[in-house]
Formats: structure tokens, sequence, C-alpha cells
């Protein structure tokens, strides 16, 4: 009985653990060399793969994946009238290296806010423990590494260098020899400033203003102010303050995340419509908020000239009745007056009339006293009487010297220095004295007429307004004479 002693096996590859997908040799070679060809075959785990003709010794070729992992051996036969076989050769171990491809993870999703926090998650089910992630930015700007077979990767605050997409990777060593998995899905986030809405709010410090429903009102050439303010997000950023009615923004600096924009002096061309924008600049990027809401400010003109206009329009209804009721009382008197004096010549004239029917008056009589009265009434109530100097000196003159010789019996005619003026005068008194005789005349046949006591009383009280009238007279022509 012939006994073949067991061949040898030998991986040609370097390594014992390989990727699927590689090619791998397995040498199989008998002790003896033989001319003879010999039937040599290749076991995995017992059980036989794959055989080949060769002479002494041969090779088996395998492009290996996971199911190629396994212990591996082989044997050789030689047939003739009997079959002989070889003992099998020592065991190689083959290791398949396959990893899946981990999953990755992003919180929070899509858009994060600058300066916030980002959590990338990378996880892996494997056989091959022990290896480690590897987070990958597209770009190349960043590359971090953890260890596990799930790990977290956590920035913590996220600038804008930090958006992109990302992926993770896992790595483990067998036998020797470095892996990979295969690189995850990407997961891509963008770093984003999202400002609220600012405030937008009317004053007006001397308070000529107020709040309506759409919107707030000033009077005209008074100051007021737009205040824009929000709430606090990013250090320092800027207001514009955007006019309906003009294309000029006007900028100011925020103070505190506010600012006001004062306007001295309220015109027409400030009514409309007024909104507020929020702009800061973030890591040498700069972002604008929402535009506020519309604020509506109206110019109405100033009340002051109304109410001037009313109080004068109110002066004039309580004045005008008063002047109109004045003139009319003024009026009034005068007719009165001119009643009253009238009424004196009729009475006198009454009297002229029954004295002459009773004690045979003459018409020269009459004519005199008339005169007196007619120029007393003159120099009451017309002040043209006083143009004409020389008329009035002469015509009050004979009534003063009419008077005088009435009150005091003087019978002494005057003493003159023009000639013409002396005869003249003399003819005054002469007919003065002779009405004055006839009078005092008359009112010693009234006492023994049949007239009534109150035409006694009138008479009398007549010549004692002619008495007084007389003496005002008198001075008055001393005084102007002088």
């Amino acid at each position: 009985l012939t006994v073949l002693q067991s061949p040898s096996l030998t991986l040609t590859s370097s390594h014992s653990a390989v990727s699927a997908g590689e090619t791998v040799q397995f040498r199989c070679v008998s002790p003896s060399p033989t001319c003879i060809s010999a039937d040599f075959r290749l076991y995995r785990n017992g059980q036989s793969i794959k055989s080949q003709k060769a002479e002494s010794s041969t090779t088996f070729v395998l492009t290996v994946d996971s199911s190629h992992q396994g212990q591996y051996s082989c044997d050789y036969s030689f047939q003739g009238s009997s079959s002989i076989t070889s003992s099998r050769s020592s065991s190689t171990d083959l290791t398949v290296v396959t990893l899946p491809t981990p999953r990755i993870s992003l919180s929070p999703i899509k858009e994060v806010t600058w300066g916030e926090k980002v959590d990338i998650t990378c996880s892996v089910e494997t056989q091959f423990t022990g290896g480690s992630f590897t987070l990958i930015q597209n770009s190349g700007s960043i590359r971090e590494t953890k260890s596990g077979t799930s790990v977290t990767f956590s920035l913590p605050k996220v600038d804008f260098v930090h958006e992109g997409s990302y992926y993770c990777q896992y790595q483990t060593r067998v036998s020797g020899r470095d892996f990979s998995s295969p690189q995850s899905s990407s997961v891509c986030f963008s770093v984003v400033v999202n400002l609220l809405q600012p405030n937008i709010s009317f004053s007006a410090p001397d308070g000529r203003s107020h709040w309506w429903l759409q919107g707030s009102e000033v009077t005209r050439g008074y100051s007021f102010s737009i205040i824009c303010s929000t709430k606090p997000q990013y250090p320092g950023g800027s207001f514009h303050l955007e006019f309906s009615g003009s294309n000029i923004t006007r900028t100011q600096s925020a103070v505190n995340h506010s600012t006001t924009f004062f306007y001295p002096e309220a015109d027409f061309v400030h009514q409309g419509n007024f909104s507020c924008v929020y702009e800061v600049t973030v890591s040498s990027r700069t972002f604008s908020s929402p535009t506020t809401e519309l604020l509506v400010v109206s110019v109405k003109v100033s009340p002051v000239p109304f109410i001037a206009s009313g109080v004068t329009a109110g002066l004039l209804l309580i004045l005008v009745p008063i002047i109109i009721f004045l003139k009319k009382r003024s009026k009034n008197q005068k007719d009165h007056q001119m009643a009253v004096k009238t009424d004196h010549r009729l009475r006198a004239r009454n009297r002229y009339e029954v004295a002459g029917g009773n004690n045979e008056m003459d018409d020269e009589d009459y004519e005199n006293a008339e005169t007196v009265f007619h120029q007393k009434e003159d120099s009451d109530d017309s002040d043209e009487d006083y143009v004409n100097v020389d008329v009035d000196v002469k015509t009050k003159a004979v009534a003063s010297y009419g008077g005088a010789k009435t009150t005091c019996e003087i019978t002494n005619r005057g003493n003159g220095t023009d000639d013409d003026d002396d005869d003249d005068d003399y003819d005054d008194y002469e007919n003065t004295e002779v009405t004055v005789q006839k009078m005092d005349q008359r009112s010693d046949q009234r006492e023994d007429s049949d007239v009534s006591d109150e035409d006694y009383i009138n008479i009398d009280e007549e010549a004692e307004k002619l008495a007084v009238d007389n003496d005002y007279e008198d001075e008055q022509i001393h005084a102007n004479t002088d």
C-alpha cells in the first residue's frame, strides 16, 4: 500500500485578510515531484470547492466575496488501477472584510442659525469592531475622527465656514491591514441669520399729536420722532427708515438695539408711510430683517389761525350789536334833543301869540324873540358856526347883550371900537331892549289875563333857560374876542 505525503498550501497574498472583490491565490505543492499528473483539490471549511490537474503543484485563483471567508486546505491524488489520495494539507485562514455603508444624520436639519450647535451622527453595523469614523466636509476644510461604531460629531457654534455637505466613513484594521467602509450619504446644511421683524413707533415730545386707527397725526410746524427697535440677537447693526413719499432712505446706527429718527418741524412733505429695516453684519456677511409694519403719518394744519378767526368773529358778533345800539342810542338822544328844542320854539311861539292877542304884541317883537331862539339852536347843534368867527361873534353878541339886558336890565349900549359895529350893535340893543320891555309888559298883562298857571310857569322857566344860555354865550364871545 502506497501512502502519499500531505501537500503544502500557501496563500500568495501578503495578508490573510482581504476585501471582497479582491483576487487571492492558493498554491498547493506535493512533497515529491512526479512525472505523472495528479488531481489537486482545494477545500474551504472541509468542502471541495475547486480541482485542477498538475504534475507536482498547482495554484488556485479566487475572486473572493464575503462567502469565501474561511479555512482553506488541499490534497492531491493519482488515478490508476486504483486511486491513491494524499492526506490534506494544513489549513490556511482567509478573512474577507466586508464593511457596510455607514448611516449619517444631522440635527438640526437643512438650516442652522449662526452661532447655534450642530450635531452629525455616524453609525455602522459590522463584526469588525474597534474601528473609527471620520467626518469629512466635501470642501475638505473639515476632517474629524472618532472611535466607535456609532459616534456624534458636534459643532458647538457654527459659522459660515461650517455650512456645506458632509459624509462619514468607517475604518478598521484586520490582520494587520486597514480597511475602510464605503462613504456614507451626504448631509447638507446652511448657516443663516434670521433677524426678527423690528418695531416702529411714533412720538411727538410737545404733545401736539395723537394716534388714530390708520396711523398717527402731527400738527404742522411741530417736531416729531420715529423710533425703530428690535429684540437683541446680534451686537451692533443699523436701522434704515424708508419713506413712501421719497426714495431717500435715512440710516442710523443702533444703540442698544434702538434708534430715533428726529424731525424738528413737521410739514406736508413728511406725510406718508414710514417703515424700518434692521441690518447687521455677521462674520463679514450682511443680513437684513423683514420690514416693519407701515406707520401712517398725517400732518394737519395748526388750529391757531382758525381759533383766532373764531375769536375775531365772536368779538364781532358781540361788538357789532353794541356799536349799532350805541349809535342808535346817540341818534335817539340827538332826535330827542331836537324834539325838545322844537317843542321849546313852539311853546315860545304859542306864548307870544297868546300875549300878542291879549296885549297887542307886534310882529317885530316876535321876530326878535324867534331870532334869539334860532341863534341859540345854531350855537348848540352845529360846529360849523365856530368856523366863521366874525359872523358867530356878531350873532352871539346880539344874543348876549339881549340876555344880559333881560337878567340885569342893563340899558347901556356898549362901547365898541369899530364905528360900523357900534351902529349895528346899537340897533341890536334897541331891538333887544324893546323886546325885553315888551316881554315885561306882557308879563304884567299875563297876571291880569286869563292865562293858566302852567303857561306862567313855563314862561318863567324859559326865561331862566335863556338867561343861563346867554351867560354861557357871553363867556364864549369874550373868550374868542380875547
